[in-house]
């Protein structure tokens, strides 16, 4: 049987295709990457606004949540006072964002604090985004709403 298997010029045409396909396909999966690292930052942000309102409530005592957006590890402080008044000494929880994710306050107070009973707080509205260092077009706009702290992701 003199002619099995493939030419050169068949399998050189094969590897042409499947890196053509390759190539295309990688840069969808890195976009598609950095959405998901975005959206897990959008989400740690959401969980420590949320956590920091109900602990007001339930612990009846002061919650503050900071955010710090150094370049080198963006993070947010969750502050956690022993009374109603935000004096004395907090308890302090770093949460980090995701490696490659960035955050910057956009308009309002980059510290928001929650107060007993109702954990509400006088600051006003605040607009944050989270966003892709890479690629600052992949973002999550965060806005917490003033009296009651409501996060709304769009």
């Amino acid at each position: 049987m003199k002619g099995s298997g493939f030419t050169l010029a068949e399998l050189l045409v094969v590897l042409a295709i499947i890196g053509i396909l390759a190539a295309l396909g990688v840069s969808s999966y890195l976009r598609w990457r950095a959405s998901s690292a975005v959206l897990e930052g959008t989400q740690v942000f959401t969980q420590a606004v949320n956590a920091a309102r109900t602990g007001a409530k339930r612990l009846n005592a002061c919650q503050e949540v900071q955010l710090t957006a150094s370049s080198a590890s963006p993070s947010l402080t969750v502050r956690a006072y022993p009374d109603n008044a935000c004096a004395g000494t907090p308890t302090t929880r770093v949460l980090p964002l995701p490696a490659g994710v960035q955050a910057s306050l956009d308009s309002g107070v980059n510290s928001l604090s929650f107060r007993a009973p109702y954990g509400s707080t006088d600051a006003a509205a605040a607009q944050f985004t989270v966003f892709w260092a890479a690629d600052p077009s992949i973002q999550r706009p965060v806005r917490v709403t003033g009296v009651f702290g409501k996060v709304i992701v769009k």
